[in-house]
């Protein structure tokens, strides 16, 4: 008997006794358990999580098993089917001998509607294939995730996958088979940034959409990936793209705005930002910071006498000595002017300036450069309300 006779008798013997007519799920779960497949191929096709299919499978199960008089399964059914056969008169009739005439216009009405339903399977088949082309080709990944909800208080304790591309599924160190039914949390993305779940769960909760950039390493190399989730039911959508050149391009512009060109130490620009960013700081700390501005004499003569080539490395050796004095991390040595150099010296005292600064000086004579050498000015000061970085510029210059 073939799964086409057998389906028939299903859909004859649930219309006579039932009414009902067998929906396109319906069916595949019907041919799932006459070929002994799994679900998860239906739920593939639908983009249905397994779990309502078997929600469905179940209620079908059971008005079979009403139906036929014996509890039918998914493992029995083609057992039950032929032996109802045996017992009953078959081919059953069709729909035209059981069918009253009263009933003929419903019929032919119903065949209408089964045919504008084939035409209608046709269409979202080829809506399926159009997504699945774009899913599968896409570089970001995509997933589409159902919230799973404490049973007693409704709680969002995780998410399920009910579909996922391939990237999507790389990402998570998994195939689109194994993903597809599986939770969140099990990954060590989620282990690792326990925030992200609970702003997933936010998105949910206030249908407002989701977009962080995160750090992370994934197949032990770290990357820059962007995180969009937006609503979707009683769960979310997510994309992950990876973005790290564009991070990468986007720090090395940052990088290169706040770098003098020439000398290849902090600009004119990252010194103003690093100036007030640590006399705020050290405002409410109460602690010292030290400036001290370096200017090489009658630079001007030089770049007369030598040319504007020998000026130019004359610079670059004289910046790169005063950065090397500055031994901290959170020294800042910077271009202040065209022969001017700053050093700012955060949580330092007056002794530890005049030590850099002696320090500096000494580099420099060691250097032995024709014509060149160096005026310091030192200050230093605890920001207080009412004064501004200014004050310290002006006090280094003129000290």
């Amino acid at each position: 008997m073939s799964f086409e006779e057998a389906l028939k008798l299903i859909k004859t013997t649930l219309y006579i006794n039932s009414g009902k007519q067998l929906t396109l799920v319906e069916k595949e779960i019907l041919k799932a358990a006459w070929e002994n497949e799994v679900y998860l191929t239906i739920a593939k096709n639908s983009h249905l999580s397994v779990g309502h299919i078997k929600d469905i499978a179940s209620n079908l199960w059971g008005l079979l098993s009403d139906i036929f008089g014996e509890k039918v399964t998914k493992t029995n059914l083609r057992l039950l089917i032929k032996k109802y056969v045996a017992n009953n008169t078959y081919p059953p009739p069709d729909y035209s001998e059981i069918a009253t005439n009263r009933d003929k216009d419903y019929i032919s009405q119903l065949q209408q509607e089964i045919q504008e339903l084939k035409q209608t399977k046709q269409i979202l088949y080829q809506s399926r294939s159009f997504l699945e082309s774009v899913l599968n080709t896409s570089l970001d990944g995509i997933a589409a995730m159902q919230a799973v909800r404490d049973s007693s208080i409704g709680n969002i304790t995780d998410f399920r996958f009910l579909m996922a591309n391939p990237v999507m599924a790389k990402l998570f160190y998994s195939n689109q088979e194994d993903l597809i039914g599986n939770f969140l949390l099990k990954n060590k993305i989620l282990k690792d940034n326990p925030s992200l779940f609970d702003s997933l769960v936010q998105v949910v909760e206030s249908r407002k959409s989701f977009n962080q950039e995160l750090y992370y390493g994934i197949n032990n190399i770290k990357n820059w990936y962007q995180i969009i989730a937006v609503s979707l039911g009683d769960g979310i959508t997510l994309t992950i793209r990876d973005i790290t050149k564009t991070k990468l391009l986007e720090l090395e512009l940052t990088r290169q705005a706040r770098i003098d060109s020439l000398t290849n130490i902090a600009n004119r620009r990252r010194f103003d930002e690093y100036l007030a960013q640590e006399w705020q700081r050290y405002k409410r700390e109460k602690l010292p910071i030290s400036l001290i501005l370096c200017e090489i004499k009658d630079f001007e003569s030089y770049k007369k006498t030598y040319g504007n080539h020998k000026s130019d490395e004359c610079l670059i050796k004289v910046a790169q000595t005063i950065n090397n004095c500055a031994k901290r991390a959170i020294d800042l040595v910077a271009r202040y002017r065209e022969n001017q150099f700053a050093v700012i010296l955060p949580n330092t005292d007056a002794d530890g300036a005049f030590h850099v600064a002696d320090l500096i000086r000494g580099e420099i004579e060691k250097l032995k450069i024709a014509d060149i050498s160096l005026s310091l000015g030192i200050a230093n000061m605890i920001p207080s309300n009412g004064v501004e970085t200014e004050a310290l510029t002006v006090a280094a210059e003129n000290g």
